[in-house]
C-alpha cells in the first residue's frame, strides 16, 4: 500500500511539474498588442503624426531660441525609444513569440542595432545642431547597452552619438537627476519623447486620475517646451493600469478597464 501511494503522489509531482514548465514555455498571449504595433508599423496617419510633432518641435525651439536672458548655451533633450528609434519589430516579435517583456529578450533586439530611425527624428536633431543647439539624449536604455546604441544611431546620421550627450540609465529609471546634470552647463530649451516622465518629473506618480490633471495643469508647455510622440504599444500609462485593474492575463486586466455604453 505504502508503494502504491508513494508511486501515485510521484504522478502527481511530475504532473504538476509538467504543467508549470507547459506555462512557462508557452509564455502568455501578447494579442493586446496586435492593433497597436500594426498602427505604428503600417498607418499612414502614425507617420504624419511623427512629421507633424517634429515640425511643431522645429518651430518652438526657434521661438525658445530667439528669446532674450539666457545665461548658459541652449540645449535640447530627446528620448531614445521609440521618439527617435522605432523598436515596433521587438513588440511584433513578442507577439508571435508570446513573450511579455524582459530584459534579456530587449538585450538581443538592442545588440542587433536595427531599429529604424522614427520619420522627421534624424532631420530634427540635424535642425537643432544647426542652430547652434546641442542635442542630448536621455533615454532609459542602460549603460550596458550604449555600444550598440551609439552604433544603431550613427549609423543614421543622429548628431551627437556619442557617450558625452547620452545620459542611459544607471540605477534609477527617474530622468530628473540626468536633466539636471545637464542644466548645470545648459538651459533646456525644449524636452521630447514618447512618455510624459521624459518631459517632467512631476509625471512619475500619475495617481488615480492617470495624471489628467497633471497634463491640465500644464496645457501651456506641450507645443512650446514639450513635445510628446505617439506610441500605444507601451509605456508609464499602460504600467499604471496593468498595476491597478484586477485580473489573472494582462488581456484580462486591460479589458476590464475598458469604458463602454
Amino acid at each position: 500500500m505504502k508503494q502504491i501511494i508513494s508511486i501515485v503522489f510521484s504522478v502527481i509531482l511530475v504532473s504538476c511539474s509538467s504543467t508549470r514548465s507547459g506555462k512557462v514555455t508557452q509564455g502568455e498571449s501578447q494579442d493586446q498588442l496586435i492593433l497597436s504595433t500594426l498602427w505604428y508599423q503600417k498607418s499612414a496617419e502614425m507617420r504624419a503624426l511623427y512629421y507633424q510633432c517634429f515640425r511643431t518641435a522645429e518651430i518652438a525651439l526657434a521661438e525658445n531660441l530667439a528669446w532674450a536672458g539666457r545665461t548658459k548655451p541652449a540645449a535640447v533633450v530627446l528620448d531614445i525609444d521609440e521618439t527617435l528609434l522605432d523598436n515596433s519589430p521587438f513588440q511584433g516579435w513578442q507577439v508571435l513569440e508570446k513573450k511579455s517583456f524582459n530584459n534579456d529578450d530587449w538585450f538581443r533586439w538592442v545588440e542587433l542595432a536595427r531599429a529604424r530611425p522614427l520619420p522627421g527624428a534624424v532631420e530634427f536633431t540635424r535642425y537643432s545642431d544647426s542652430l547652434g543647439v546641442e542635442v542630448f539624449y536621455v533615454s532609459n536604455r542602460t549603460v550596458e547597452e550604449m555600444g550598440p546604441t551609439i552604433e544603431n544611431m550613427a549609423a543614421w546620421g543622429f548628431v551627437n552619438t556619442d557617450s558625452t550627450h547620452m545620459l542611459l540609465k544607471e540605477t534609477t529609471s527617474s530622468k530628473v537627476e540626468r536633466r539636471s546634470l545637464i542644466e548645470k552647463d545648459y538651459e533646456i530649451l525644449l524636452l521630447v519623447g514618447d512618455n510624459l516622465a521624459d518631459h517632467s518629473g512631476a509625471y512619475e506618480k500619475r495617481g488615480p486620475d492617470h495624471g489628467f490633471a497633471a497634463v491640465d495643469a500644464d496645457r501651456r508647455l506641450f507645443g512650446t517646451k514639450y513635445i510628446v510622440l505617439p506610441n500605444p504599444m507601451y509605456g508609464t500609462w499602460l504600467n499604471d493600469l496593468l498595476r491597478s485593474a484586477p485580473g489573472a492575463t494582462e488581456r484580462e486586466r486591460l479589458v476590464r478597464l475598458l469604458e463602454t455604453f
